[in-house]
C-alpha cells in the first residue's frame, strides 16, 4: 500500500479508541430499532452477498461504512450457501455443499456457477422485490429507500453473485466484486461477464497471478470498469476475519503487526467501495478512486 495512502487512511477514519467517549459523538455500535433520518431521505441502497461458508457479520466493516455514508444496506443470508441460517421460528439451516464433493475441479466449478446463476441471483431478485413492498407498505422502511439507486457488493462466490446480478438485474445500476470469480462455470469455462453497468473488481493480490485470465474475465465490458489489485491481500482480506484472527486467534499471540496491516487493507477497501457507490449512485466525486484506479470509458 502507498505511504500516501496510509497516512490518508488514519487520517480519515480514526481508530475508535481515540473517541473522546465525553463528547457528543457517538463511538458505540447503534443496535436500538433507529428509523432513517428523515433529512436528506430517501437512501440509496447497497445489497450486501456474502461468500460461501460464513454469515454476511463478518463483513462489518464494510457494512457499517456504508451505512456511515448515506446507504441503506441490506445483507441477505442466503441458506445453503451461509455458514449458518436462523429462521423465524428457530430452525438452524446450516451450510451444506450443494456441489458434487467427489467430482472433478471442472465439473464442481460448472455446478457452483450453476447455483449461483439460478439460486443466488434468483434470491437477489427476491429481495429486491421484498424491499419494492416494504418501501410502499411498511411502516419503518416507507419511503425511506430510494428504489431507483440500487448498488451490489459481494465478496468470493458473493462477488460472483453481484457481477452476475449486476449484468441480469435492470434495477441494480452498479457493481462490487471482492475476489470473486467474474465467469459463469467457474474455471470449467472462461467465458466473460459483459457487465455493461459500472463494475469495480478488487483483486486479492495471491488471487492476481494469471493477467490473462484475468483479462479474459473482462471482455465485453462497456463502460466504467475498475480493476484493483489490492498488494499483500489475501481472499480473506476483504472480510474481517483478519482482524479479528490477529487480536482473538487461538494459536498465536496478538499480532500489532498484523492488525495494522489488516485494518489498512479493510479502510482501503471501504474507502474505494464508498467512493465507488457515491459516484455511480449519488452522482458525487470519487478522488481517491479514480486517482488509484486506471478507469476504463469504451
Amino acid at each position: 500500500m502507498r505511504p500516501t495512502w496510509t497516512k490518508r487512511l488514519r487520517m480519515r477514519w480514526p481508530k475508535s479508541g481515540n473517541c473522546n467517549r465525553t463528547s457528543n459523538a457517538s463511538c458505540a455500535h447503534t443496535l436500538g430499532p433507529w428509523q432513517p433520518s428523515p433529512r436528506g431521505g430517501p437512501f440509496p441502497v447497497v445489497l450486501l452477498e456474502h461468500g460461501s461458508d460464513v454469515v454476511p457479520a463478518i463483513y462489518t466493516i464494510l457494512a457499517e461504512g456504508l451505512a456511515s455514508s448515506g446507504f441503506i444496506v441490506v445483507a441477505a443470508n442466503h441458506p445453503p450457501d451461509a455458514l449458518i441460517s436462523v429462521f423465524p421460528d428457530g430452525h438452524v439451516f446450516k451450510f451444506t455443499a450443494y456441489w458434487p464433493v467427489e467430482a472433478d475441479y471442472r465439473t464442481q466449478g460448472v455446478a457452483i456457477g450453476k447455483f449461483v446463476d439460478e439460486v443466488l441471483v434468483a434470491d437477489v431478485r427476491f429481495v429486491l422485490d421484498q424491499l419494492q413492498e416494504m418501501n410502499s407498505h411498511d411502516h419503518f422502511w416507507q419511503r425511506h429507500l430510494d428504489l431507483s439507486k440500487i448498488g451490489i457488493v459481494g465478496h468470493s462466490l458473493g462477488g460472483t453473485t453481484a457481477a452476475l446480478a449486476t449484468q441480469e438485474e435492470p434495477r441494480i445500476l452498479a457493481g462490487v466484486n471482492l475476489d470473486g470469480s467474474t465467469f459463469p462455470g467457474m474455471n470449467a469455462d472462461v467465458r466473460p461477464v459483459p457487465v455493461r453497468k459500472p463494475l469495480l473488481f478488487l483483486a486479492a493480490e495471491e488471487h492476481a497471478s494469471n493477467p490473462a485470465v484475468q483479462i479474459r474475465e473482462y471482455v465485453g465490458s462497456e463502460s466504467n470498469s475498475y480493476y484493483v489489485i489490492v498488494g499483500g491481500a489475501n481472499h480473506g482480506s476483504f472480510t474481517d476475519a483478519n482482524l479479528l484472527a490477529s487480536r482473538f486467534s487461538r494459536e498465536s499471540p496478538p499480532d500489532n503487526s498484523a492488525f495494522e496491516r489488516a485494518l489498512l487493507t479493510s479502510l482501503l477497501t471501504r474507502s474505494l467501495v464508498e467512493e465507488f457507490f457515491g459516484k455511480y449512485l449519488k452522482a458525487t466525486v470519487a478522488p481517491d478512486l479514480d486517482l488509484v484506479v486506471r478507469v476504463d470509458k469504451k
